[in-house]
């Protein structure tokens, strides 16, 4: 395993960005946000005639299923950026595997160049 002064300076960064936001205090929570628009069954109730009752649920993995989690709202900002600090997450490990596959193939190269051909 090479260390990480080995590695080039993108990865690093990727890498140095990444413990950043694992590191720092704020949540980190996989999923899609939904806008909703539901009706209470209230027939006194406005949205009954039409104008239906806007919430925000967070779609997630919970237990090997799908969930809705109904957010308050006021939890929505803080769950927003909750949602974008896993994108942001994501992003980077994908960086990461990427710049990994890149030195996969160039090693692949360079091991086949130095072999004397076999024909």
């Amino acid at each position: 395993m090479p260390s990480r002064n080995d590695l080039p300076p993108q990865d690093r960064s990727a890498r140095s960005r990444l413990m950043k936001l694992l590191s720092s205090p704020l949540p980190i929570a996989s999923g899609s946000l939904v806008t909703m628009a539901r009706t209470c069954g209230d027939k006194r109730c406005r949205c009954y005639s039409g104008q239906k009752h806007v919430s925000l649920y967070l779609d997630a993995r919970i237990g090997g299923g799908r969930k809705m989690v109904y957010i308050p709202k006021e939890m929505e900002d803080s769950v927003r950026a909750m949602v974008d600090n896993a994108r942001k997450v994501d992003a980077l490990l994908e960086e990461m595997s990427q710049a990994s596959i890149d030195q996969l193939v160039q090693a692949k190269i360079r091991r086949s160049a130095a072999r004397p051909d076999r024909s």
